[in-house]
C-alpha cells in the first residue's frame, strides 16, 4: 500500500475514505459491549490484539443521526503514533481506491473530513481520522465537563 491509497466506505450519505497506511485492521461483530458514560457518536469497545479500542459510529459522528438496525458491526480499526479507533460502519461496503486511480484531491474541508477524491463516478470525501480520534477522546474525558455541539 502506498501513500495515496484508500479504503473507501460507502455510506448512505455517500462515500468516504481513510488513507490505508492507517487501517490497522477490519473485525466484524455481533454487538459492541456497553460502554459506561457512552455520549455523542461513541458506542462502544472492542479488543483488537488484546488492546482495548474505543469504537465511534462513523454515520453518527458525520450527522446521520438515523438509528438502522444492524445484524453485525464492521469495525475498521485505524493506529498511527500509538494512538487507536475503532470505526463501526455496520454493514456497509467498503473497497480500495488506489493512488493510481485517484483523480483531483482538494483540500475541501468539512467538520471531520480533510479533503475529497474526485473520480469517474462521484466525489469521496477523505475523513480525518484524527479529528474524529481528538473528539473521541473529548467526549469521554472525565475532567472535561463541557458537551460538545458534535454530541447528541
Amino acid at each position: 500500500m502506498h501513500e495515496g491509497d484508500y479504503l473507501v466506505i460507502a455510506l448512505e450519505a455517500g462515500r468516504f475514505a481513510l488513507p490505508t497506511a492507517t487501517v490497522a485492521g477490519v473485525v466484524e461483530v455481533a454487538e459492541l459491549p456497553f460502554l459506561p458514560g457512552r455520549s455523542g457518536f461513541v458506542t462502544g469497545m472492542i479488543s483488537f490484539r488484546n488492546e482495548p479500542v474505543t469504537v465511534i459510529e462513523l454515520a453518527g459522528a458525520l450527522g446521520d443521526f438515523s438509528a438502522r438496525p444492524v445484524a453485525a458491526h464492521k469495525v475498521i480499526v485505524l493506529r498511527e503514533k500509538g494512538r487507536a479507533l475503532g470505526v463501526d460502519i455496520g454493514d456497509s461496503e467498503i473497497s480500495f481506491h488506489w493512488n493510481t486511480e485517484t483523480g483531483k484531491v482538494t483540500g475541501e474541508r468539512g467538520l471531520f473530513t480533510s479533503g475529497r477524491i474526485y473520480d469517474s463516478e462521484n466525489a469521496i470525501d477523505i475523513i480525518d481520522w484524527t479529528a474524529l480520534f481528538n473528539e473521541t477522546t473529548r467526549i469521554l474525558s472525565a475532567d472535561d465537563g463541557k458537551k460538545s455541539p458534535h454530541s447528541r
